[in-house]
């Protein structure tokens, strides 16, 4: 696991109607960077890196239902398009009119519809594993808000798992696979609230519903046309080369990026917390002489 003597602050930004819990990194004059995680990850998804990117300014979010950020109401479902409008709010809490983005999986599907609604306040953007949300032909929709509705309806009637400590929580998601136990740790330690009788996950379970509504692959690229920001796009090459059909997908959503560098890195999905050094050269050779 990557250390620093670098300490990170950890901050509150605070909307009319949800608390956002963030880590943030870097000097105050730091290039400002907005830090967006991956579902059911939270903002100690940059800890391994954050220390090697030294000159930004990162305030790395938990999105509201994960981490220590406020849960919505109860009853309310969870939306992916309404984090585009929340992540706009929080960098004018912030106060930034000019920002950067960068983004894990879901995080990065997020940043990418950012930097194709308000374009011109987008400087700069890098995606991990991600390039846009996921996408649905239009006739799945009745059928999405029908398991959306039964998802929910089910989800309430469920407790979340209980486990002793910390470490029976940390090997509980080390078991699912596809992280270094100390990545596992690094996102477990802030993933978990303390009950009465151990730990339980901090994330709200209603996130687990699947989405009422999805974009149709066309409706995507007409965001991606829309991007005028340079984009940086780092894949792991362990999922990418062993899902071809994901990889041609990605592969065709990039023609429509108009400014798109695309990297292939050693690593799985979460290879910038598992093998932080490469994702980092590689995002300071991308801002070397645009920042």
């Amino acid at each position: 696991m990557v250390t620093s003597k670098t300490p990170f602050r950890e901050i509150d930004i605070r909307l009319p109607h949800l608390r956002f819990a963030a880590r943030c990194w870097g000097p105050e004059n730091g290039i400002p960077f907005l830090g967006m995680h991956g579902w059911l990850d939270n903002a100690a998804t940059y800890d391994h890196i954050a220390p090697l990117l030294p000159e930004l300014k990162l305030v790395s979010l938990d999105f509201h239902g994960h981490g220590f950020s406020d849960h919505l109401p109860p009853g309310i479902a969870y939306h992916f398009a309404d984090s585009v409008d929340l992540m706009f709010r929080v960098a004018d809490q912030l106060g930034w009119e000019k920002f950067n983005l960068i983004g894990h999986s879901m995080g990065a599907a997020v940043a990418a519809l950012m930097a194709g609604v308000i374009p011109e306040r987008v400087q700069n953007m890098i995606l991990i594993e991600g390039l846009g949300p996921f996408s649905r032909r239009d006739s799945f929709g009745p059928r999405a808000l029908r398991l959306s509705i039964e998802g929910m309806k089910s989800i309430e009637r469920k407790s979340m798992p209980l486990y002793p400590d910390l470490e029976a929580a940390v090997q509980a998601r080390y078991k699912v696979g596809g992280m270094k136990l100390d990545s596992v740790r690094t996102l477990v330690q802030r993933g978990v609230r303390m009950v009465e009788n151990g730990v339980t996950w901090a994330s709200d379970s209603r996130l687990r519903v699947g989405s009422r509504t999805y974009f149709s692959e066309e409706q995507i690229i007409e965001f991606f046309k829309q991007i005028r920001c340079p984009t940086l796009l780092i894949h792991g090459d362990f999922y990418f080369q062993e899902n071809p059909d994901w990889q041609q997908r990605m592969r065709a959503r990039c023609e429509y990026v108009p400014d798109l560098q695309d990297v292939l890195l050693p690593g799985g999905h979460h290879l910038h917390l598992d093998n932080p050094k490469p994702v980092a050269q590689a995002i300071r050779f991308f801002l070397k002489n645009r920042i």
